[in-house]
C-alpha cells in the first residue's frame, strides 16, 4: 500500500483543519448542503466519476453492514485522492474528455453514508467523521468527505469487499457502511438505465443489494453518421439512434426506437443530458446531450455561452435530418413523432426555444421544388385541408415546395410538425398566382371555385373581379376555360356542377357566377352543407356503405378484427393511409392518416356483442394515455354482420379496473360511450 503519500496528505488535511477550524467547520455545512443538493443523483455521480475513469464496469453490491460501489476504471493517483478529498480542486476541464470538472460531485455520498472507504490501486483509506474529530481532538461538525485516514485492512467487512472486487475484476471499490436506508434504496431502485445512453466507456452496470437486481447492458454500434445504442435489462430492450455531427460525438440527438420506427421518449426519459441526465426537458420527445453548464446539483442547465452553443448543434443536427428527409429520405419512419403532441408538458424553457430555433435553421436551407429547381424552404407549402392532394401537388409546381404523398405516408406527422414550426400552408393567393400555370382536375377547379367564394364573398369589388376572370377555373367540353368563355352554367362540366351545388350556398354561387358574367339559372336555388362536413362526414357502420366511402369494404369473416377493420378504414374517403402496426407492439393495431395531415392511432378489440367487457394490456393504456384524443379503441362485431364502433379517448370516457394477469385493463360498461364513425371524424 502507498501509505507514505497517503499520510503526507493526511497531515497537510490535518494542519489545514488545525489552522482554520471555522473554516474546516463551513466545509461541513457546505459538504451537507452539496449532498442535499445532490439527492438522489448520488449514484448517478458514482457511475459519471466510474466512466471517466474510463472503466466498463460499473457495480453495486450488497455486503453486510452496507454496500460496496466498484468500477474496473483506472486507478487512483495521489492526485486523485487529493481531488476526491477536496472540493473544486478537480484536474477535470470543461469541454475535455471527462464529463465532471467541478470535483464535487463526490461528496454527495454523505447522504448515502456515515461511512467511505476506498481501495483503488495502492491505496486504501477511509473517510470517518469520528476519527476526524479525534485526530483534531475537538467535537465540533467536520465534514465527511476531507480527512483521509489510513485503514486495518483485517476488517472482515473490508476482506468481504475485497473477494467481490477480485470477483468482478475491479480496479476501485468504495465500502458504504452505517448507511441511510431510506435514500440508498430509492436511488438504487429509481436508476433510469437511459441515464447511461450517452457515457463514453461504461457497458454494463450491475446492481445487486438486498431486493434489488439489476443487470444494465449497452451496446455501441456505428452506423453511417449515426450510432445506435442497445440497453437491455433482463428482458427489456430499449433501442436508441443517436444523430451526431462530423467531428463531434458530444453534441448528440438521441431517438427511442421500437423495432425499425422512431417513437416518442417518456417523458421521464426526455432530458438534456450533460453526459448524465439532468431533469430539464429536451424540448420533445427526444433526449440531447452535450457540454451543457449546469447548476451544483446538476439538475438544472445555466444557459451560458457553452450551453448555447452544444444546444444550437443539437439543433443542427435535427434540421440536417429533417433536410434529408424533405429531399427524400424515407429510412427514418416515425422521425416526427416525438415532435408531436409536446403540449402533456406544461412548462419549459426548452420547448419554445427548440421549435423556434429549428424554425431559423430551416429558413437557411434549399430544397427541390417539383420542378426540380432549388428553393429555399420559404417556398415549402403545406397542403390546405380543402384541397385534393393531388392538385395541391400540381399547384406546388411553380416556385413552391410541396410535401409528397409519399412522403407523407411515410411520415404522417410531418405536416403536424411543419405547422408547429410556422410553415405555411398553401393559399388562394399562392393559387390564383400559380392556377394558370397548371394542370387543375375538375374536382380541384371545384374546390377552389368554392373557396374563393367563401373568401371573397364580402369582398368582392371590381379590382377582384377582374383578377377573377383570368383564372383558368371552369371546366367545360374536356377542358379548363376563364369565366369570359363560358357563357352559361349549363355549359360547365356535370362533376363541377355537382360538387358546388352540395358544398356551397346557392345565394352565394348564383352571385359568383353573375358577376362573372355566366348566367347560373339552370342551378336550382338550394342551400346544402358546407365542404367540411361534406368531406368528413360518413355514414353507419353497418352492411350499407353511402358516397362517402370510396368503395365498399373487403370484409372477408375469414379475416381478423384487426385486418377488416383495417379494411373497413381503408374504404373512407378521407384516409389517406391505414397501416396495420399490430406486430410492432406499439399499444395500438392501426394508424389511419387523414387526407388533412391528422394520425389517429386504433386498438382493435373484438367483441361477440357491443356489450361484452374487453380488456386491454399496459401497453395499451399507455399508449391510450399518452396520445390521449388521437387514440380510439374500435370495437369489432367480427361476424356475417360485420360491425365496427369507436370509443374516443378511452382513458378519459371509460371507466378501467386493472386486474393482475400480467397486468390487463378491464372495461365492462361501455355501450353508452360507443360512436359512429361520422360521429368522432368530424
Amino acid at each position: 500500500m502507498n501509505t507514505q503519500s497517503l499520510e503526507l496528505l493526511r497531515q497537510e488535511f490535518i494542519q489545514e483543519a488545525q489552522s482554520a477550524p471555522k473554516l474546516f467547520k463551513d466545509l461541513a455545512k457546505v459538504e451537507q448542503y452539496i449532498a442535499e443538493s445532490y439527492k438522489t443523483r448520488a449514484l448517478i455521480e458514482l457511475i459519471q466519476n466510474a466512466d471517466d475513469a474510463e472503466s466498463s464496469v460499473f457495480g453495486i453490491h450488497d455486503i453486510v453492514g452496507g454496500f460496496i460501489v466498484g468500477n474496473n476504471g483506472r486507478a487512483f493517483t495521489i492526485k486523485d485522492v487529493e481531488s476526491l478529498c477536496r472540493s473544486g480542486s478537480s484536474n477535470k476541464q470543461r469541454g475535455g474528455t471527462t464529463i465532471g470538472y467541478r470535483g464535487i460531485g463526490f461528496k454527495s455520498v454523505v447522504n448515502i453514508a456515515n461511512k467511505v472507504t476506498v481501495f483503488s490501486g495502492d491505496f486504501c483509506f477511509t473517510f470517518n467523521r469520528e476519527k476526524t474529530q479525534l485526530v483534531l481532538k475537538k467535537n465540533l461538525d467536520v465534514p465527511l468527505i476531507r480527512i483521509p485516514h489510513l485503514m486495518d485492512t483485517s476488517n472482515p467487512i473490508h476482506e468481504q469487499a475485497l473477494e467481490l472486487k477480485e470477483k468482478y475484476k475491479y480496479e476501485t471499490i468504495f465500502i458504504f457502511q452505517d448507511v441511510l436506508e431510506e435514500i440508498s434504496e430509492e436511488e438504487l431502485s429509481s436508476i433510469d438505465r437511459s441515464s447511461l445512453l450517452f457515457l463514453k466507456n461504461i457497458r454494463k452496470a450491475i446492481i445487486d443489494h438486498k431486493n434489488i437486481h439489476r443487470n444494465i447492458l449497452v451496446e455501441h454500434k456505428k452506423v453511417d453518421t449515426r450510432r445506435v445504442v442497445r440497453i437491455s435489462e433482463f428482458e427489456a430492450i430499449d433501442e436508441w439512434e443517436v444523430d451526431y455531427l462530423a467531428d463531434n460525438e458530444v453534441d448528440l440527438v438521441a431517438f427511442k426506437k421500437e423495432g425499425k420506427a422512431i417513437i416518442p421518449a417518456r417523458p421521464d426519459e426526455s432530458v438534456i443530458h450533460s453526459f448524465t441526465p439532468t431533469k430539464e426537458f429536451s424540448g420533445a420527445f427526444i433526449k440531447i446531450n452535450g457540454d451543457f453548464s449546469t447548476d451544483p446539483s446538476r439538475k438544472t442547465i445555466d444557459f451560458d455561452s457553452q450551453s448555447k452553443k452544444s444546444f444550437q448543434n443539437a439543433v443542427s443536427i435535427i434540421v440536417k435530418a429533417i433536410t434529408a428527409i424533405l429531399e427524400g429520405d424515407l429510412t427514418r419512419e416515425g422521425f416526427f413523432t416525438p415532435f408531436v403532441n409536446i403540449h402533456v408538458i406544461e412548462s419549459s424553457q426548452f420547448k419554445l426555444l427548440l421549435f423556434k430555433s429549428i424554425e431559423a435553421g430551416l429558413e437557411n436551407i434549399r430544397i427541390l421544388s417539383n420542378s426540380g429547381k432549388s428553393e429555399s424552404f420559404s417556398s415549402v407549402r403545406l397542403k390546405p385541408e380543402w384541397l385534393n392532394f393531388e392538385d395541391y401537388e400540381r399547384l406546388c409546381a411553380e416556385g413552391l415546395v410541396s410535401i409528397n404523398k409519399t412522403l407523407i405516408t411515410t411520415y404522417p406527422e410531418l405536416f403536424t410538425f411543419l405547422k408547429a414550426i410556422n410553415t405555411k400552408t398553401l393559399n388562394i393567393d399562392d393559387i390564383i398566382s400559380s392556377i394558370n400555370n397548371s394542370k387543375i382536375s375538375i374536382i380541384g377547379c371545384a374546390q377552389i371555385f368554392e373557396k374563393i367564394i367563401n373568401q371573397y364573398r364580402y369582398d368582392l369589388d371590381t379590382d377582384k373581379i377582374a383578377q377573377l376572370k383570368t383564372l383558368k377555373i371552369f371546366p367545360c367540353n374536356n377542358n379548363i376555360f376563364r369565366a369570359e368563355y363560358v357563357k352559361s352554367a349549363s355549359e360547365l362540366d356535370n362533376e363541377f356542377k355537382s360538387y358546388l351545388k352540395n358544398n356551397v350556398d346557392t345565394a352565394d354561387l348564383n352571385l359568383f357566377l353573375k358577376k362573372l358574367d355566366i348566367s347560373p339559372e339552370i342551378l336550382p336555388e338550394k342551400s346544402v352543407v358546407n365542404n367540411e362536413s361534406a368531406n368528413n362526414t360518413f355514414q353507419s357502420t353497418s352492411a350499407t356503405y353511402s358516397s362517402n366511402f370510396k368503395a365498399e369494404p373487403a370484409i372477408k369473416k375469414w379475416r381478423s378484427a384487426e385486418k377488416n377493420a383495417q379494411e373497413y378504414l381503408k374504404s373512407l374517403n378521407v384516409a389517406l393511409s391505414v397501416k396495420d402496426v399490430t406486430e410492432a407492439n406499439l399499444g395500438y393495431d392501426l394508424e389511419l392518416m387523414l387526407h388533412n395531415g391528422k394520425r389517429i392511432y386504433i386498438e382493435v378489440k373484438s367483441v361477440n356483442s357491443f356489450v361484452e367487457p374487453f380488456k386491454i394490456s399496459n401497453n395499451e393504456y399507455s399508449s391510450a394515455h399518452n396520445y390521449g384524443a388521437e387514440y380510439y379503441i374500435a370495437l369489432v362485431v367480427n361476424n356475417d354482420d360485420f360491425q365496427i364502433k369507436f370509443v374516443p379517448n378511452p382513458i378519459k370516457t371509460l371507466s378501467f379496473e386493472k386486474k393482475c394477469e400480467r397486468w390487463s385493463w378491464f372495461c365492462g360498461q361501455y355501450d353508452d360511450k360507443l360512436k359512429e364513425i361520422n360521429e368522432i371524424l368530424l
